[in-house]
């Protein structure tokens, strides 16, 4: 029962990993965007892809890392699964929050400045502000954290 739990939690991690790799590119392409409409494409498929990969796989990782913990019989209180813990909800409120937000914004002024003709003035702004860059360069870190807590189980 075991190999199923690490199973469930690699197709997790596989998730994720390909959900924060997307929302990456299309915060990256976001940035060279130089027309609403590719601002609109590239926002909406940023927040699209947080429901899709992202999420759930965040939420397949914790519910699978949490059967493993229980059955590997660690202790909830050791330095490593008490980091995991806290680095994931920093990680979802971080991603769902804030950059989640972020792009939800941009998509909305993007899709207000096409149907006003205007240029892409505000939503440009709102893509090349240094939110995106900061709060996506620190989940890219947590992540790296969490695979050197998963895989070196520091203190245990």
């Amino acid at each position: 029962m075991i190999r199923f739990w690490l199973f469930v939690h690699i197709v997790g991690l596989v998730m994720l990993a390909a959900g924060v790799g997307i929302a990456n590119l299309s915060g990256i392409m976001m940035d060279k965007a130089t027309s609403s409409e590719m601002l609109a494409m590239w926002s909406r498929l940023n927040h699209k892809i947080e429901y899709i990969a992202t999420l759930p796989g965040a939420l397949l990782l914790l519910v699978a890392g949490t059967v493993l913990v229980d059955k590997e019989g660690y202790d909830y209180t050791t330095g490593w699964v008490a980091a995991a813990y806290v680095l994931w909800v920093v990680a979802v409120f971080l991603g769902a929050v804030v950059l989640g937000r972020h792009a939800k914004r941009i998509h909305a002024l993007a899709t207000e400045e096409m149907g006003s003709g205007a240029g892409p003035d505000r939503s440009t702004a709102l893509a090349r502000s240094p939110v995106g860059p900061v709060v996506g360069n620190l989940l890219n870190v947590i992540i790296l954290v969490f695979l050197y807590l998963m895989i070196f189980k520091p203190g245990s």
